[in-house]
């Protein structure tokens, strides 16, 4: 059998329809005219990065939170002494 899981009818369907949105998306970003205040919110694309660079400092700060938190697998499997 194959370790790769399957995809339903269904679920291709949300992917294809996710995708359509996000190529729509990133078409308008180039065709919308948008009122900045800042410069910096005038570049092509600034919000999707910020938003990449916000997701990827999350997922980082995860990692380090499960390293100062995680516990030995056998950490419940202590002696009963109570």
């Amino acid at each position: 059998m194959s370790d790769k899981p399957q995809i339903s009818i269904a679920g291709r369907r949300f992917i294809r329809a996710l995708l359509l949105i996000c190529v729509g998306l990133l078409v308008a970003e180039f065709i919308i005219h948008r009122h900045a205040y800042f410069a910096l919110e005038a570049t092509p694309l600034f919000f999707a990065l910020f938003g990449f660079a916000a997701f990827c400092i999350v997922v980082g700060g995860g990692v380090l939170l499960r390293k100062l938190v995680m516990r030995a697998p056998d950490y419940y499997d202590g002696d009963d002494d109570a």
